[in-house]
């Protein structure tokens, strides 16, 4: 009987095979658990990457608020706590200097030197310019005429004149009460324009003036009311200016005409949003009468009942010189160049040839 060597090997060559086989797809297997939890694990890496960038994220975003909101309340507390410490010095410097004034009058070391008559027929404002236009005329006729000659030339030269104050001290106190530049705030500019009262237009009489008008205004009573609007259109000037705190002071220099120093001299008390006149009166009336020009300024914010929340300083004429601010109204240009700081050359001349609006 033959043998079957042949049916042997064929089935342990099948047993071989299926035994490597099985455990290449055991081995396949467990690399695809092994793939799969690698996956998973790189996928909870790349989550917590994502989280830990997004968090990160917030909290600059939060530290940024934080700082940015922990020094707009510093800025704030610190100008107002200046401010107000500031005030009060003023005032008690003001307070302290009454005093000495009525110690030294009850000690018989000071005499009255004015006396105005009928004071309550007329405001504080007024007082204050008769005394001191009375002061500037009482004094000796040459101490006078240099004072006056201090006063021209600082307007038309736009500087300190050092040559007569070294001379005539007393041309210092006069600067700090007639020239804007000068002068205290609110009521300070930067403009060495000489305030216009019936001494001083006397004389500078016939001499080329260019008339404004300085007025200030607290900021929380140039706001519109939550339920009554305006009732005109404000300027840009004025409606930038509501976005300052609300105890700050707006004070606004505005030019509102030019002339000889007449009294006859028309000027514009208020202008409207594009700049147009829309409210004038002879000069005689805005020196004479200053509560007009707190008018005119109540009409041009579009609140009238403002009236006694607004303030003025005095009409000013800048002297034998023409701003540019004046150059600009008597040439007529535009309204969008009225109410823009100064320009660069190149962007003028742009404008000119229409290359921009």
């Amino acid at each position: 009987m033959p043998r079957r060597h042949g049916a042997i090997e064929s089935h342990a060559f099948h047993y071989i095979h299926e035994r490597v086989k099985r455990r290449r797809e055991e081995e396949r297997r467990k690399l695809i658990e092994i793939m799969k939890r690698h996956r998973e694990l790189y996928m909870k890496i790349f989550m917590l990457w994502d989280y830990h960038t997004r968090a990160m994220a917030a909290y600059m975003r939060y530290n940024s608020w934080l700082r940015v909101a922990r020094e707009f309340l510093e800025e704030v507390l610190y100008e107002h706590s200046i401010k107000r410490v500031h005030d009060l010095v003023e005032r008690a410097a003001d307070f302290a200097e009454l005093l000495e004034v009525l110690r030294d009058f009850v000690a018989g070391r000071a005499r009255p030197l004015f006396v105005i008559e009928h004071r309550h027929f007329f405001v504080i404002d007024k007082t204050v310019t008769v005394v001191r236009d009375r002061m500037l005329m009482d004094l000796p006729p040459e101490e006078r005429e240099a004072v006056i000659e201090g006063l021209i030339k600082a307007s038309t030269g736009k500087y300190e004149p050092v040559e007569i104050l070294m001379k005539y001290p007393a041309l210092r106190f006069f600067l700090q009460r007639y020239i804007a530049y000068f002068k205290k705030y609110p009521c300070v500019h930067k403009s060495f324009a000489l305030r216009l009262t019936p001494v001083t237009l006397h004389f500078s009489r016939y001499m080329r003036s260019t008339y404004y008008v300085l007025r200030w205004v607290k900021v929380g009573d140039m706001r519109e009311d939550a339920f009554l609007r305006s009732a005109r259109s404000i300027d840009l000037y004025f409606l930038g200016a509501m976005r300052k705190p609300y105890d700050d002071i707006l004070n606004t220099m505005t030019y509102v005409g030019s002339g000889t120093g007449d009294y006859n001299d028309t000027v514009a008390l208020a202008r409207d949003d594009l700049r147009r006149d829309f409210m004038r009166a002879p000069l005689r009336r805005a020196i004479l009468s200053p509560h007009w020009i707190k008018r005119a300024l109540a009409k041009a914010l579009g609140k009238p009942e403002m009236y006694d929340n607004a303030h003025h300083c005095s009409v000013y004429a800048v002297l034998e010189r023409r701003p540019k601010s004046a150059k600009l109204y008597e040439a007529q240009v535009p309204p969008s160049l009225l109410g823009k700081r100064p320009r660069r050359r190149v962007k003028e001349v742009t404008y000119y040839y229409g290359l921009r609006t």
